[in-house]
């Protein structure tokens, strides 16, 4: 028994590292990282010039910078309210037909348009906007941290080998965003996940949480005062944010000891009672990749070590 248990476990190795490695490769697109940020290359209609978008799981709808939109002769549409996590702010809107990353042609969206054109993309470029959840809702991303590489698929059967050979985090939807079930210092909270939330280099990982879900968490201990005030920017302008040692983070099968906890103010996004906080890349980071599976609704990561 031991003998064929062995020999199932070394034939199946193989497997799993090649379902791992077509997920790198199938239609990796010129990508790259900063401070734990994707950026991926496209092209907006057959004939466009490449530009540099911000891959971000946290935006419900796509945005794009409103003279760059102008200048493409994209359609204007009616505009909207973007709430982001530091307030609320009056945007336009218009619609992309043909936007393509590497070999695949997206489906089509209806961007919000704004003043992004601080936005930046890898090497000091610009980036011209941000490429959200209804861009990449039915497909599988692959975020390759190890080779500073984004893959962006259809879904395939290398999703279903690799989620059963590695480890898996269920997500459910949370208007359009990821959501994942958390547990900070034994208090089970949800969570969104937010590729977009850049992140300094730290050994520690860092979580957000709204102001309702620190309460949770502190619980009956006293109000103490934070370790460490960080200042933050986000759609809708500035945030002071308080930072908060926590004991574990447990996700799935995945745990991390001694987090950093920052709780947002109650502006934009978190002053509603129903908000709750968010994780980025950073904290997948040491893993070396990450699949968003869409479809499967499911994060998956390579086995442990």
């Amino acid at each position: 028994m031991l003998i064929s248990l062995a020999f199932s476990l070394l034939a199946a190795e193989p497997a799993c590292d090649a379902a791992f490695e077509t997920l790198r490769a199938t239609n990796a697109v010129e990508s790259g990282y900063s401070a734990h940020v994707g950026f991926v290359r496209a092209r907006i209609g057959p004939a466009g010039e490449p530009v540099w978008l911000l891959l971000d799981t946290g935006a419900n709808r796509s945005a794009l910078d409103a003279g760059f939109a102008a200048r493409s002769g994209l359609p204007a549409l009616a505009g909207s309210q973007v709430e982001g996590t530091a307030g609320v702010i009056e945007a336009g809107g218009t619609r992309i037909e043909d936007l393509r990353v590497g070999g695949l042609v997206l489906p089509t969206i209806e961007p919000t348009t704004s003043d992004l054109s601080g936005l930046q993309g890898l090497g000091g470029e610009p980036a011209v906007g941000i490429l959200g959840s209804d861009a990449l809702a039915g497909l599988v991303v692959t975020l390759d941290f190890a080779h500073g590489r984004i893959a962006i698929a259809p879904p395939s059967e290398a999703s279903a080998r690799a989620a059963g050979c590695g480890r898996t985090v269920a997500t459910s939807d949370d208007n359009g965003i990821l959501r994942l079930d958390a547990v900070v210092d034994g208090v089970a909270l949800p969570l969104r996940y937010d590729s977009g939330a850049g992140l300094f280099e730290d050994p520690h990982v860092w979580i957000n949480l709204s102001q309702r879900q620190w309460a949770q968490v502190r619980g009956d201990r006293p109000e103490t005062a934070p370790i460490a005030t960080l200042g933050g920017s986000g759609t809708g302008g500035q945030v002071g944010l308080p930072v908060h040692a926590g004991g574990r983070l447990e996700i799935g099968p995945l745990a991390w000891d001694e987090p950093r906890l920052i709780v947002q103010p109650a502006q934009g996004y978190f002053a509603r009672p129903e908000a709750v906080g968010f994780v980025g890349n950073a904290l997948f980071w040491s893993r070396g990749m990450l699949t968003i599976d869409y479809p499967g609704h499911r994060l998956i990561l390579p086995p442990s070590d």
